[in-house]
């Protein structure tokens, strides 16, 4: 998993390089705090959420070079994410310096704030990603039908946007959630940042129609990326194969990790 956030956030910098003058040189995470403070100052400092802050502080440098709709949509993630990790650290007890636990609790409603005035800010934006959030963050039904109506469009022909329309069919037709899901993984390409729920999603799908064989398999993918809903142990509880299968199934697994990180998944639902 350290291996995948360490990538994470190499490609998080690489992706800024185009922001960039040619041949300078990327800020660090501790230079782009020293060069705008307003990119930190809000944050926790001590160790908790380490990840979380450092990518936090990543998209709010290239939402600050590069206002557009992608990296505002990145940055509400982010900070949404960074937000549930400083909520839980919020409420653990520092037993010698309890200024560190009122400066998380700080930094937690520091987040809320953050988020509701990027989300007010693009509460009005026709972008797709930006419409996504919307209607799965905020119950925006507009902000739905706007996305719909461009489902068919090359506007939605992204790794993000397919997995967007996947949370939507979700409930409704399972045949275009696993086309959608594919869809996503065959857009991907390797300077993107990768959506692991997508592989998390395909582990429900097939748990769900008993294909054992696929759930653990894209369980498997879902670890390579970093998941931190998918637990190898578990997994073996509920699907129950022999050691060889497991092995046969790994191979499987490390073959898809592999097309996927150089952008050549070319796979579909039926020779999966």
């Amino acid at each position: 998993m350290q291996r995948w956030m360490n990538k994470l956030a190499l490609l998080s910098l690489t992706a800024l390089l185009g922001l960039t003058a040619c041949g300078e040189r990327m800020p660090t995470v501790r230079e782009m705090c020293d060069q705008d403070p307003g990119l930190c100052a809000d944050l926790n400092e001590d160790n908790w959420c380490r990840a979380e802050r450092r990518q936090l502080i990543i998209s709010r440098y290239a939402n600050k070079l590069q206002e557009i709709p992608e990296n505002q949509y990145y940055l509400l993630k982010d900070l949404q994410k960074y937000s549930q990790c400083i909520e839980l650290a919020s409420g653990i007890e520092h037993r010698k310096l309890k200024s560190k636990q009122s400066h998380r609790i700080e930094a937690y409603l520091n987040s809320l704030d953050a988020i509701k005035a990027l989300a007010d800010k693009t509460a009005t934006s026709d972008a797709p990603l930006l419409l996504y959030w919307h209607w799965a963050n905020r119950s925006d039904t507009d902000a739905l039908e706007q996305l719909l109506a461009l489902e068919n469009t090359k506007a939605m022909q992204s790794h993000e946007l397919q997995f967007a329309l996947a949370t939507y069919y979700a409930k409704q037709d399972q045949d275009k959630v696993l086309s959608h899901l594919y869809n996503a993984l065959r857009l991907y390409t390797p300077e993107q940042r990768f959506n692991v729920e997508i592989p998390e999603s395909l582990v429900t799908y097939y748990l769900s129609r008993e294909d054992v064989k696929n759930a653990y398999i894209w369980a498997r993918v879902a670890i390579a990326f970093g998941s931190e809903t998918m637990n190898e142990q578990q997994m073996r509880t509920i699907v129950n194969a022999s050691d060889e299968q497991y092995d046969d199934w790994q191979d499987l697994a490390e073959n898809i990790v592999d097309e996927i990180e150089d952008g050549e998944f070319k796979r579909r639902p039926d020779a999966s």
